[in-house]
């Protein structure tokens, strides 16, 4: 994965947001090939997303939430059936699922949901 330096700047130092982000995103690396991470917003909102380096098509993001938690954004994905992954926000272009722990991201449910993204481009 070709990484952004200012990942970091999206997170609080030390923060769970910033573990579970940090967590998430080996997991990104680890099950897509050719992909890219950028970093948009100002001072308030920032959000790193994830896309094929060939085709600039976004996948999913990252961001950090209210109360120190994690936001992962999902495209391609419109309905979830998974029984401890739930969306907790709807948006035009992206499902949102929020963690608040790092304890609550099981490897194997991210990237199954990331294989369900892979499959809904192919």
């Amino acid at each position: 994965m070709k990484e952004n330096q200012d990942f970091d700047l999206v997170f609080k130092d030390n923060s769970e947001a910033k573990k579970i982000a940090e967590n998430i995103r080996k997991l990104i690396a680890a099950t897509f090939q050719n992909i890219e991470e950028k970093v948009y917003g100002g001072a308030k909102v920032k959000l790193a997303l994830y896309s094929e380096v060939d085709t600039k098509l976004t996948l999913c993001g990252l961001q950090e939430g209210k109360e120190d938690s994690c936001m992962l954004y999902v495209h391609h994905v419109p309905v979830l059936d998974h029984p401890r992954l739930e969306y907790s926000g709807k948006g035009k272009h992206a499902k949102t699922i929020r963690f608040t722990s790092v304890h609550e991201v099981v490897d194997e449910d991210i990237v199954w949901l990331f294989n369900k993204v892979k499959e809904a481009l192919n």
